[in-house]
């Protein structure tokens, strides 16, 4: 299997990004389109209905630096399911917290461009978040209240695809 690469995992991370922030409140009847690609945010979205420009910056989390080698780049033609492992988990869990707190340093320490409200979309790419229900988050979110209320620049934390392809997100308060 050949890896996408670097354009073409943010091209897709934006588009689902994009189409799964409609399904927040928030979201609905917004028309984003991308105004730029650039770096220090990663995309700038404009609303097509308002004008109004958000940038946006993209990262994914493994659970290892292994896991695009030997877990999703696997030729398998018999699907083997994904076993529920704590541990496994409870490490994911900590990396999630970790990217969020590696990015929330970055955009102040490189001065990322706020000329627009700034958003942190987390793109959970480990198939073990397939346990990481709505539950879960809410969880999650009491566990981790103090990095998720100190994430400016970013006034906003989106984490999808959870479970039956939702999004979630977290406003500093």
């Amino acid at each position: 299997m050949k890896w996408p690469s670097k354009e073409e995992r943010q091209r897709f991370e934006i588009e689902g990004f994009i189409k799964l922030y409609k399904s927040f409140e928030r979201g609905k009847g917004r028309s984003f389109v991308i105004d730029q690609y650039r770096d220090q945010p990663d995309f700038v979205l404009r609303d097509r209905n308002t004008g109004e420009r958000f940038g946006v910056e993209l990262t994914s989390v493994y659970l290892s630096n292994r896991s695009v080698p030997d877990e999703h780049m696997k030729n398998e033609d018999v699907w083997i399911g994904i076993p529920f492992s704590q541990d496994d988990l409870n490490r994911y869990e900590k990396k999630i917290i970790e990217a969020v707190e590696k990015k929330v340093i970055k955009a102040n320490t490189a001065r990322y461009d706020n000329s627009w409200p700034l958003i942190l979309s987390i793109y959970l790419n480990e198939y073990i978040s397939i346990y990481m229900d709505r539950r879960y988050w809410t969880s999650f979110r009491d566990k981790y209240s103090n990095q998720l209320d100190a994430i400016e620049p970013f006034f906003e934390v989106v984490f999808w695809p959870l479970p039956n392809n939702e999004a979630l997100s977290f406003r500093k308060k």
